[in-house]
């Protein structure tokens, strides 16, 4: 019984050189109830799901969670954050993930130390990882990897929050659109494919929005062969755009948080398995999953499986067709300014003059220093004008 969806087939394949086959996977967050499940040995992934991960010639996740011990001092002045056990990069390792992303808006949640322990918790355990470092030039470099001949590129981006790298502090690397698109042209002349692997965008958001789709698009024609993100923890559509590939979310792998799981479609994804060549994708293959009682990842089959490529066609169909894209995209502003922004800004007088209230102002900082928040602002301004959302 299929438990795949056959999404694109290359009707000109490049048969001049081998094929490699890459598996990429969205946020993986092992942490409560999975954390314990892996820490007890327990199987996580179906067998379906294990085999991919293990057959494929490169398997890449990205690490949301850092992996450091207990009693660190976290970046937030509440003392939360997101971590993990340093003894998931062994697992990760043994269940045969290849690649991890630490290119995250999390790594800094406890600081410099935190970042240090999980690349040191990689490296022990023999894990390659990228995008993140000890400093912004490590952060910032492209991992290259040889496999049947082909050099592949795998630049990792984080979006900006409280998680970058300086020249003295570690941490991730830094998403910035602008002049990303000057530095792929010089990327590619390296490798013989480049893929991006992307942390950005809006929460919950079943379309990207226009910056990011702007973005994505721009990576492409300034070189890249693939774009795939994560970071809304929820899945998005599948564009093939001029000469290349955009996935824009995959939503969550593995992931148990209370403020996450509130959500809708917090509870699946799908691994994006791709068959590559000189720059040149191949074959598309879309593995759709569950998150089940936050323990196991299980893969769909049958009426579930047609259902959800169904749902991953609309989805891809409001990213190519401009009127859906932004009666999507408005439709998400409304929802996630009356969920949440209206009571943030409501109370911004009260809370901000509150000399006690340092978790509001570390939380305006992020809300007034990263690119994504400020579309969501200035488009939440734009319809309050409107009269489309109130005050």
């Amino acid at each position: 019984m299929s438990k795949s969806i056959k999404w694109y087939s290359n009707p000109n394949p490049n048969k001049s050189n081998e094929q490699v086959s890459i598996l990429f996977g969205g946020d993986l967050c092992p942490v409560n109830r999975y954390e314990e499940n892996i820490l007890s040995g327990g199987q996580v992934f179906d067998d379906y799901i294990g085999n991919k991960i293990k057959e494929s010639d490169l398997s890449v996740v990205q690490l949301e969670a850092p992996l450091c011990e207990d009693g660190l001092t976290a970046n937030s002045p509440r003392g939360v954050g997101l971590k993990a056990d340093g003894k998931i990069a062994e697992w990760m390792k043994h269940i045969g993930i290849d690649i991890a992303s630490i290119a995250s808006n999390h790594l800094r949640d406890f600081k410099d130390e935190g970042v240090i322990q999980t690349i040191e918790n990689l490296e022990r355990a023999g894990m390659r990882y990228a995008g993140g470092g000890k400093n912004i030039t490590e952060a910032e470099k492209m991992l290259i990897i040889n496999a049947k001949g082909l050099k592949i590129g795998l630049w990792m981006l984080a979006e900006k929050e409280q998680n970058l790298a300086t020249e003295t502090r570690p941490g991730t690397s830094f998403f910035k659109p602008d002049t990303d698109v000057y530095i792929i042209p010089e990327l590619r002349k390296q490798v013989d494919f480049l893929a991006i692997f992307v942390h950005a965008g809006h929460e919950f958001a079943l379309v990207p929005s226009p910056r990011i789709r702007e973005s994505y698009r721009a990576y492409i024609e300034a070189g890249a062969d693939l774009v795939v993100g994560h970071h809304p923890h929820v899945p998005q559509g599948i564009e093939q755009y001029k000469d290349g590939w955009i996935a824009y979310s995959l939503g969550n792998l593995v992931f148990d948080n209370a403020y996450v799981s509130a959500c809708d479609n917090t509870d699946h994804g799908y691994l994006f398995s791709v068959g590559i060549s000189k720059h040149s994708v191949e074959h598309i293959e879309v593995i759709p999953y569950y998150l089940k009682n936050y323990t196991t990842v299980e893969s769909c089959s049958g009426k579930e499986l047609l259902n959800y490529e169904n749902m991953l066609k609309e989805l891809s169909d409001c990213v190519t067709d401009d009127i859906k894209f932004m009666e999507g995209w408005e439709k998400f502003v409304i929802w996630r300014w009356n969920q949440s922004r209206k009571n943030f800004h409501r109370d911004f007088s009260k809370n901000f003059m509150d000399d006690r209230d340092d978790e509001f102002v570390w939380r305006l900082k992020n809300l007034y220093g990263c690119p994504t928040h400020h579309e969501l602002m200035v488009k939440s301004m734009e319809l309050l004008l409107e009269g489309k959302i109130s005050r």
